[in-house]
């Protein structure tokens, strides 16, 4: 059949397989209609946040041969866009991530259970989602990406256990990543050099004779005017025609080249979160099955919390011995150095008073219902973090201490040395029960011992299921839970302290 017959009939199987959907996903018809198609031939299955891109004569076959792969196709990557997973962080494992995304997605399609996707690929994927189910109360990309992670897979088991999750080409979503990081480098580079161009250009204006002034040649007036140089050049004059085989592979490179990965991020986070709002007007229709997609849904719209800006909540003030830039007269140093050559006339104040952190105490629930590789990486985020040179005064005194029914650790962290140390040889003790009574009971007695002279604070990274201290501190406190399903699924925290919910991709975010 001619390519120009097989196209209709496939956009034609694209609306048959969105009507399918939709007739159960009303709540998903804005979303679908971001995607406009986009044939290429010979090419992969993918999307790029703006279109989704088949192979016409690819999609006809496999409407004809199995309409709910298609159809299961269609909403797996409108999930892809819709849970924003086209936009990985710069550092990210490609394997991994790529297997996270379809195996959350597959997981959402196959907890639905629409007529329409219902497909023998199901049963294939049915014993890797019970081990991710017991493992994880909340399935996101962040949480399985996690999971595999810590599960230590090789190449060759990573693809296997993606096989059955396996519907479309991830590439695209790389390319686009790369795309926009080279035009940001190329427009601060552009900026760069046009402050330069401005530069020269004011220089060579007061020296260079402009080019209207130059004499003219004395026969210029007698030339005749020439008509073809008015005429617009023809296309075939310099564009070189491209040969059949290469029609197909110019019209793919437009894909995934016009998107604007920031708005394209934007719109379709509004899009999940109208979706969202929709969706909870359905929730008596979808009960239970819809809860994973709601659990998705809430996560990628929910905004992120700073966990760097968290911290200096705890900051105090104090002198920190470094050169203080905004106190000194500049005129009088300039001409130190301009009249004597290289001797200010004033030197610099050596210090300066700032809001830092000086005495911490960080406290990690290292229960059994905790996971140590997150236990691990909420330790490692936070050392990057202390590591800043604004964050901490350089005679930092910070206490980690680990605690399950009782404490089973307690490291002083005294410089960035100590941090190093205590990391290469992190053990996480405990993985009983939780009380957190005894952390607190141990930081009062350090408070009256005096060694911790000015608290800044204590952040306690828990998953809320243990027993909390009757009263309030002196000091203060804040839980950090690590996803929404832990937060909600522990009891209230006291209104005393604070209540911080950090999404897994905040603890992931500088990991990789």
């Amino acid at each position: 059949m001619a390519v120009e017959a097989v196209e209709p009939l496939a956009r034609q199987a694209l609306d048959l397989a969105k009507n399918a959907l939709l007739v159960n996903l009303r709540f998903m018809n804005a979303a679908f209609a971001r995607l406009r198609p986009f044939p290429v031939r010979d090419a992969t299955l993918a999307t790029d946040g703006l279109h989704i891109r088949f192979d016409p004569a690819t999609l006809a076959r496999l409407y004809a041969a199995e309409p709910s792969e298609l159809t299961r196709a269609y909403l797996h990557i409108v999930l892809h866009n819709v849970f924003l997973h086209l936009y990985p962080g710069p550092h990210v494992d490609v394997a991994r991530w790529d297997a996270a995304c379809d195996i959350v997605v597959e997981r959402t399609i196959s907890e639905l259970d629409l007529p329409a996707t219902r497909t023998a690929r199901a049963e294939r994927q049915r014993a890797t989602l019970a081990r991710i189910d017991a493992a994880l109360p909340l399935a996101t990309a962040e949480t399985v990406y996690r999971y595999l992670q810590d599960e230590g897979l090789d190449d060759a088991e990573l693809a296997d256990l993606r096989a059955p999750f396996y519907m479309d080409d991830h590439e695209p979503w790389y390319r686009l990543a790369a795309a926009e990081e080279a035009r940001k480098t190329n427009s601060e580079e552009g900026e760069r050099d046009e402050g330069a161009d401005a530069q020269d250009g004011a220089a060579s204006a007061q020296s260079a004779t402009s080019g209207t002034d130059m004499e003219m040649p004395s026969d210029a007036d007698q030339a005749k005017p020439n008509h073809k140089s008015h005429q617009a050049v023809s296309q075939d004059d310099i564009v070189q025609k491209e040969a059949p085989e290469q029609v197909g592979r110019s019209i793919d490179d437009r894909f995934a080249d016009t998107v604007n990965l920031d708005r394209s991020k934007e719109q379709w986070k509004s899009a999940a979160y109208e979706m969202g709002v929709q969706l909870d007007a359905y929730a008596k229709l979808w009960g239970v099955e819809g809860a994973n997609l709601a659990m998705n849904l809430r996560a990628v719209t929910r905004e992120k919390q700073d966990y760097r800006e968290f911290l200096r909540k705890f900051a105090r003030m104090g002198e920190q011995i470094r050169v203080n830039d905004d106190e000194f007269d500049y005129v009088y140093y300039c001409y130190g150095l301009k009249r004597y050559g290289n001797l200010p006339l004033i030197e610099p104040l050596e210090y300066v008073e700032e809001r830092r952190i000086r005495d911490f105490v960080i406290a990690i629930d290292t229960s059994a219902s905790t996971k140590d590789g997150l236990v691990r990486r909420f330790i490692e985020k936070t050392y990057a973090i202390l590591s800043q040179e604004t964050s901490f005064f350089a005679d930092m005194n910070v206490l980690i201490v680990q605690c399950d029914a009782a404490i089973t650790d307690v490291a002083r962290i005294s410089n960035l040395r100590d941090l190093d140390d205590y990391l290469d040889g992190l053990e996480i003790k405990g993985l009983g029960g939780t009380d957190f009574r005894p952390v607190f009971a141990y930081v009062d007695d350090a408070v009256e011992r005096g060694d911790l002279v000015n608290l800044g604070g204590l952040i306690y990274f828990t998953d809320g299921q243990g027993t909390y201290p009757a009263r309030k501190p002196d000091y203060d406190t804040a839980f950090v839970f690590v996803d929404d399903a832990s937060a909600a699924a522990s009891p209230n925290v006291p209104a005393w302290a604070m209540k911080v919910e950090l999404d897994e991709t905040v603890v992931l975010e500088e990991m990789s």
